[in-house]
């Protein structure tokens, strides 16, 4: 198959969140198996062409500042431009894009090709928990929102990447029951593994004698970080020694306005450390050196940061959004879902796993590292995406 990704986000120049890692993933997965794959992206520094792991990537663009409006327009109509011509001289037979930002609705106007469309987030979920800085940022996302679901709407395909957006899928937007499937993302079981824990610890400056709760996403409302905020007091009643890292952007989302990192420092104090960025493999070395990771979203498509603290063996405390309800039910204790907006809830599963014996940790870790590898790996995935693509072709 000759296939094309829309996607403005893509490594190693624009780290900018979940769906980079998705379209790299998958691009390089299906490239392994004789596809050929473009990408068409942003362009950080010159525009051009160039060839990673197989797969052929179009930077575009002159401005990649990530919340301006301007930036976005010229982004897609440069993004347009170019595939409109990769379709035409490679023979491209498909393309897929994320819904978040409607990067599809201009080729969706007129389409050349069957058109997919991966609902890797949604601007739906920062208007419902208000994350969003001021008004020009919510008519952004209000603009944004027409324009994903004009696009959904004319999709051939749309991928669900879990049950919980599946349903969210038939629920909000206007497409065709028929046309939305669910398939589950894979993450790199080979690179997302338990590491030696000490040297973990010595990397990111924590004590080798406390516990670690790790937190993996933007600081943001709608990744739960004010519920978090909220648990951590009575996790240190109980036990004093433990520290928090959280592992993510700082953004103005803060309840009332405002850095989300103040806010937590304001709260918390020096239980608190804070990474901005880390690449997988120090990603994986943070997991390893962790007790435990917490995802309290108050909503999610997949929930990146649970499959790979689980395949790095370690437990997870999640709210019901994403994989986790999924997971639940089929897993050796190593997950433990709690009801969204209780931090109480939280703190408790935390205290619990930071209390367990060490013979329950080690059946926790090999449990949850068995789980993932044989429903999230990237083979599995890119296998239930090929016969999407193929059963969308043949048709």
């Amino acid at each position: 198959m000759k296939i094309a990704f829309l996607t403005r986000n893509y490594p190693p120049d624009s780290l900018w969140g979940g769906d980079a890692v998705v379209y790299h993933n998958l691009a390089r997965g299906l490239a392994q198996r004789g596809h050929e794959v473009h990408v068409v992206c942003q362009a950080t520094g010159k525009a051009g062409e160039s060839v990673q792991d197989g797969v052929f990537v179009h930077r575009v663009g002159t401005n990649a500042r990530r919340y301006s409006v301007t930036a976005r327009l010229d982004y897609n109509f440069r993004s347009w431009a170019r595939l409109k011509k990769i379709v035409r001289t490679r023979g491209i037979q498909l393309v897929d894009t994320p819904d978040w930002s409607a990067e599809g609705f201009l080729y969706s106007l007129h389409k050349q090709t069957p058109l997919v469309v991966t609902a890797v987030g949604s601007t739906d979920d920062p208007l419902e928990t208000k994350n969003y800085a001021g008004v020009l940022q919510l008519g952004a996302l209000l603009l944004l929102s027409h324009l994903r679901n004009l696009t959904l709407k004319r999709a051939d395909r749309v991928v669900a990447i879990s049950q919980d957006s599946y349903e969210a899928v038939l629920r909000r937007y206007p497409v065709d029951r028929k046309a939305v499937v669910k398939v589950p993302l894979g993450i790199d079981t080979d690179k997302f593994r338990p590491a030696e824990p000490g040297s973990g610890r010595t990397e990111f400056g924590l004590p080798s004698d406390a516990s670690i709760v790790a937190f993996v996403g933007r600081l943001e409302a709608r990744n739960g970080v004010h519920l978090l905020c909220q648990a951590i007091p009575q996790v240190a009643v109980r036990l004093p020694d433990t520290r928090f890292v959280f592992v993510g952007r700082d953004t103005n989302t803060a309840p009332g306005g405002g850095s989300f990192r103040q806010y937590i420092t304001h709260r918390v104090g020096d239980s608190a450390r804070f990474i901005e960025f880390l690449s997988d493999e120090e990603l994986v070395r943070l997991y390893s050196a962790s007790d435990v990771c917490v995802y309290p979203a108050l909503s999610s498509t997949f929930g990146l940061p649970i499959a790979e603290a689980m395949a790095c063996g370690k437990p997870v405390v999640a709210t019901p959004v994403g994989i986790a309800p999924e997971l639940e039910p089929h897993d050796s204790g190593g997950l433990t879902v709690v009801a969204t907006q209780e931090p109480r809830e939280l703190a408790e599963a935390i205290v619990r796993y930071l209390t367990a014996p060490r013979a329950c940790r080690d059946k926790i870790a090999k449990s949850n590292r068995e789980l993932v590898e044989s429903r999230f790996s990237i083979p599995v995935w890119v296998d239930r995406v090929s016969d999407v693509y193929a059963e969308l072709l043949a048709r």
